[in-house]
């Protein structure tokens, strides 16, 4: 190869050497042409980061190399600044061997002995083509050619030429990476994913041309290449030849995962191409797939799969939108409840996990007065709730975080929750329904699930209310351990089990049949794999068995809903199947199958079926609930109630939301109309979520609280003797009647910090507990003793004769190593007005009762507190105040004396006692590593540095604006506004 510089180079002879296949073509003279076109408007909004595939190889195993070119092609002026940032950092200059810049007037702006910057524009290919030229001996070279997610972004013609471009080297290959539609463009994640792109003005043009795999397969065909081999990045994930298991089962060495659903989404919406033209057309990678070999659907082809619903039973069966659903809420649980209601419990919100439910009715069975017995349970998502008799039923497990499985169980009966044994390991997605045997035998029967630290199950339970759980013994077959499969059981203690995903996260394609026996006090469960009994094409085969669907057992069969299937998405034509089956079977030869599908839902509400919920209900069935974060474009969810109708005139009737109050009762309904009508529903007032109550007994358990960034009351930690002594005599005498405090002293029930309706008072502490005693509204908040406008509070040397009755246990000793302040806080009766704190507390309720209302970070613009400050005006415990806070998620909190509530930070908080005179102890910590404000922070409230220096930023900002037309000004503020806020849902999402 003839060495060049600046000044003068000769064409370079890049000879073949030899092809090896370990997993990725690795050593292959190779020509890398990596584009990512975009105008330069577009480059600002899109924010592009250039491409590091080379350096990444070159400095792994420079050795496989030594004979491979490799050329970036960009748009100048992208180019021209990942050159600046090659030569400025020396970790990227040392990889490259005679490195040398050229002047930036030239299209080659970098030039060394292994790696080429090109600034051209992609669509002048004469240009692109001389210089390739001038560089290389293009008839003894191989190119490989990679677009990750770049062509798309170039009208369709120009991308084409370019594609038909590369095909007239001699010996060449194409691989492209981009988005694709195998759905069409009204799957809500499409929809999203163009949404998301024509809000930034980068909008994808190839997938409306070539929407699906075939359509690339023939564009690229039609360019010139001979052979074109195409493949969904969900199908190659779980491909063991493009990923082994070993390096899928990595990911839970990274992080606890749990967004599977949302990761097939995104998956089977890009697509990797491999096209190829020369001597070694023919051969494609190993790993990718031969030409020659049935290639990977892109989408299950309805027409050639399915059967049609027999005439009875279409004028019978449809899926029918009814309502728009109070809250967004996917991962839940729902069950019938009394009354003949459905309550979809628990789950996923926009703000966090979820402790309340939503219950609905139809109209012909709307209660007029019943009490509804709420369920005070940690907020879960991921966790199942099973019916069983006369509105009985079983919450059993689910999770906070993916690490964080939950073991705990409740049982409704006689009109009441009970907590019953926990289960034998923490549980989430696992498998549940009811078993009986029609007379005398009744239980929950559990399958599988993840646990601790994600380890996946194969254990069968069995819950029965006069026994607990018990294991049960496996008989027949095996199965691999799975979490989210679907079970679903007939009436006499048998079943079917489909799908289920595996520890490395591919779904198994499997249908099993099981049955439970009872011999006495023994029971055990027999299982059969019944994959090969249905009558059916094998691409729908493989589209039965799936993750995250709903199974409800009907007289006419199974109904199979939603979920996600093995290596495509499921078209809408495949979101609902009834399967026919006969499952009380001697053999499983007698087990034949049938599988129907049913007409899709309402195009115009289309629903996500992704982490919906379903149940069987008076001869229908109710899907609520569902949806996905769709990637970086935003979350898709499904507002609604969707009703799988199986009678002729079912369909008829309308469902109504009934709204849960305060109170714990149902008021009568406020009807919701059908989506037909042109009306929407007041929803006047909803349970307020309750914090959850929990005990900790080690460190871990509290830094794990912490890490969930959730309010937590914390129950029976010792934390002195100050919970039994501190009556208002005992502390008259220890802190002694006649030392100074300073006061608020409001002229009403509640304070307002911004109108400053009360006045700083210096008083005898004595005076002070009598006058609360006697009902003043004043209140105190402990101040350092010494240089009190310097220094932050600290009970302990504040308070020294009352510091012996209080303590930190041993369990919050994080706080202790993290400490910032802490204050004493005695209260009449008189509100705190809503703030929020920047820094971590907890908040040890002493004497008497309290009730707290918290609102998470995200409610912020909706509480009325300024930029730069921290505290609002509006009293939150004024019912008339309610109008004010709309689309605010508050949760509620009432400490006993002895309860410690972990706030976290930013959450904001308005208090009042609930009885008499109010005594406790905050104690503030930091929860961050770095990014406090530097200085003073008396009350732990300052704001985080990036914020401070954000505000004087935007002062800046605005100065800059100053003098320019007002029309011109507001636009780019807008703008920039609009940026803002995008960075801010991408740091949500995150």
């Amino acid at each position: 190869m003839a060495a060049f510089n600046a000044a003068s180079h000769a064409k370079r002879n890049v000879k073949d050497n030899s092809i090896m296949s370990v997993g990725t073509i690795q050593s292959f003279n190779k020509v890398t042409l990596t584009d990512l076109y975009l105008s330069p408007d577009q480059q600002q909004q899109h924010r592009v980061k250039t491409d590091p595939l080379p350096f990444q190889w070159m400095g792994r195993q420079t050795q496989l190399y030594g004979n491979i070119l490799f050329v970036d092609v960009d748009y100048p002026q992208l180019i021209k600044k990942k050159v600046e940032v090659i030569l400025d950092v020396p970790e990227l200059h040392k990889i490259l061997k005679n490195a040398t810049a050229t002047t930036s007037s030239e299209t080659v702006l970098l030039r060394s002995d292994s790696y080429l910057a090109l600034g051209c524009d992609l669509r002048d290919l004469a240009k692109l083509e001389y210089t390739i030229s001038q560089e290389l001996v293009s008839s003894e070279c191989v190119f490989l050619v990679t677009a990750e997610v770049s062509v798309t972004y170039m009208d369709v013609d120009a991308a084409n030429a370019l594609i038909a471009w590369v095909a007239r080297f001699d010996n060449a290959r194409f691989c492209l990476l981009e988005q694709y539609l195998p759905n069409g463009a009204t799957h809500p994640f499409a929809e999203t994913m163009l949404q998301h792109f024509n809000k930034l003005h980068t909008p994808l043009k190839s997938v409306h041309s070539y929407p699906r795999l075939a359509d690339q397969r023939h564009r690229f065909i039609n360019c010139g290449w001979s052979s074109v081999v195409a493949r969904n990045l969900w199908d190659l994930w779980s491909d063991d030849c493009f990923l082994p298991v070993q390096q899928r089962l990595e990911l839970n060495n990274v992080e606890a995962f749990d967004e599977w659903e949302e990761f097939a989404l995104f998956a089977s919406h890009y697509f990797l191409l491999v096209a190829s033209k020369g001597p070694q057309a023919a051969t494609s990678a190993p790993y990718f797939g031969d030409k020659d070999q049935p290639q990977s659907q892109e989408c299950l082809v309805p027409s050639e799969s399915y059967l049609p619903l027999r005439p009875s039973m279409v004028s019978q069966i449809r899926c029918v939108y009814h309502i728009q659903a109070p809250r967004h809420r996917r991962y839940g649980a729902v069950s019938e409840i009394q009354g003949g209601m459905i309550s979809h419990h628990g789950g996923q919100g926009p703000q966090g996990r979820l402790q309340s439910a939503d219950v609905f009715a139809v109209e012909d069975n709307l209660p007029q007065d019943s009490v509804f017995h709420s369920l005070v349970a940690e907020a879960r998502m991921c966790h199942t709730m099973t019916n069983m008799s006369d509105y009985d039923r079983l919450l059993v497990g689910g999770r906070t975080s993916p690490d964080r499985a939950l073991a705990d169980c409740w049982y409704h009966g006689e009109s009441m929750w009970n907590r019953v044994e926990d289960l034998p390991n923490p549980l989430y997605r696992h498998s549940a329904c009811f078993v009986t045997n029609g007379s005398d035998f009744n239980g929950v029967l559990i399958y599988g699930g993840r646990s601790v630290n994600g380890t996946v199950m194969d254990d069968w339970l069995l819950w029965q209310s006069k026994i607990g759980w018990k294991k049960l013994t496996c008989i027949g077959g095996t199965l691999k351990p799975r979490f989210g499969a679907s079970i679903a059981a007939s009436l006499h203690a048998s079943g079917m089990l489909l799908g289920g995903m595996s520890a490395d996260g591919t779904v198994f394609q499997e249908i099993w049949g099981w049955s439970l026996v009872t011999q006495g006090f023994h029971c055990y469960i027999t299982v059969q794999n019944l994959t090969h009994n249905i009558d059916a094409s094998p691409n729908l085969r493989s589209a039965i068995p799936r993750v995250g669907a709903c199974a409800i057992s009907l007289p006419m069969g199974l109904l199979l809903i939603g979920g996600i299937s093995a290596k495509c998405i499921l078209p809408d034509d495949y979101d609902i199947l009834l399967i026919q089956h006969n499952l009380e079977f001697p053999s499983k030869d007698d087990c034949m199958m049938q599988v129907f599908f049913l007409p899709p839902c309402d195009r115009e509400h289309r629903p996500l079926l992704a982490g919906h919920s379903a149940i069987s209900y008076q001869g229908n069935v109710a899907i609520v609930g569902g949806g996905a974060v769709c990637f970086s474009f935003g979350t898709f969810w499904n507002t609604g109630l969707w009703s799988v109708d199986l009678g002729a005139k079912v369909h008829q009737r309308r469902w109504y939301l009934i709204e849960q109050q305060a109170s714990k009762r149902i008021t009568s309904p406020t009807p919701v109309p059908d989506s037909s009508q042109n009306h929407r529903a007041c929803h006047s007032s909803i349970l307020l979520p309750i914090v959850p109550r929990l005990r900790i007994k080690n460190l871990g358990s509290f830094e794990r609280m912490i890490s969930n960034l959730e309010p937590v009351i914390i129950e029976e930690l010792e934390i002195g003797s100050c919970v039994q002594l501190w009556t208002s005599e005992y502390l008259k005498e220890a802190v002694e009647i006649e030392r100074s405090v300073i006061i608020h002293e409001a002229s009403g029930p509640d304070m307002n910090f911004r109108s400053k309706n009360f006045k700083y008072s210096t008083v005898r502490f004595g005076d002070f507990i009598d006058d609360i005693d006697a009902g003043a509204h004043h209140y105190l908040r402990s101040l350092a003793s010494k240089k009190p406008a310097d220094r932050p509070a600290d009970f302990a040397h504040d308070y020294p004769s009352l510091a012996e009755d209080f303590q930190l246990p041993r369990e919050l000793q994080l706080i202790s190593q993290n400490f910032h302040s802490s204050v004493l806080r005695i209260s009449g009766p008189v509100m705190m007005w809503l703030h929020y704190d920047v820094m971590a507390n907890v908040l040890c309720q002493i004497r008497n009762r309290k009730r707290l209302l918290l609102y998470p970070p995200a409610d912020i613009s909706r509480l009325g507190i300024p930029p730069g400050a921290s505290s609002s005006s509006l009293n939150v415990f004024d019912p008339e105040s309610s109008h004010l806070l709309a689309g605010t998620h508050p949760h509620e909190v009432v400490l006993n004396h002895g309860d410690v509530l972990f706030i976290p930070p930013l959450w904001c908080h308005a208090a009042s006692p609930a009885d008499g005179t109010s005594v406790a102890v905050n104690v503030f910590f930091r929860n961050l590593s770095t990014g406090y404000a530097p200085g003073k922070d008396i009350y732990g409230n300052r704001d985080l540095q990036a914020y401070e220096k954000g505000r004087k930023d935007i002062e800046k900002i605005a100065k800059a604006f100053q003098g320019m037309p007002s029309d011109v000004s507001q636009f780019y503020m807008e703008r920039l506004a609009a940026e803002l806020r995008e960075k801010a849902l991408s740091a949500k999402q995150r």
